[in-house]
């Protein structure tokens, strides 16, 4: 008798859960418009760039708005990528080559200075110093 009592909760706790279902809301956020297929896609732990290797042998450099920054040609046995331990640092592998060529990639940004005040050359070279140990 005893059993019964403390087997029927059992019972229809078991039916209740099974009949439970979630639902899934998902959308398009940004799509990407390649000029060729995709091969492989990373993105590094900052999520500042996207990196998409395609099958023209390009490495696409997307900001993270999904708009283009550059493309840079890369060996055409080149068939994937990987994420450096920096932001600026890329791994590509070749299966076919049995190489791994790192890629350390020097973002350039201009710095608008039109109306700025100026001496000497508009064409003079600029040197930026960045101290980051100060030990």
């Amino acid at each position: 008798m005893k059993i019964r009592y403390w087997l029927l909760p059992l019972i229809f706790l078991l039916t209740v859960t099974a009949v439970v279902h979630a639902e899934v809301d998902a959308q398009v956020v940004r799509t990407l418009q390649l000029k060729a297929s995709p091969v492989d896609l990373v993105i590094p732990d900052r999520g500042r760039y996207i990196y998409v290797l395609t099958s023209d042998a390009k490495l696409q450099i997307y900001k993270n708005n999904g708009q283009l920054r550059d493309t840079v040609a890369v060996d055409p046995g080149v068939d994937r990528i990987q994420a450096g331990p920096a932001e600026d640092r890329l791994y590509l592998i070749s299966s076919a080559d049995n190489k791994i060529q790192e890629l350390n990639l020097a973002f350039i940004h201009k710095i608008p200075v039109d109306g700025s005040p100026t001496k000497g050359s508009l064409n003079a070279a600029v040197a930026v110093v960045v101290f980051t140990d100060f030990q």
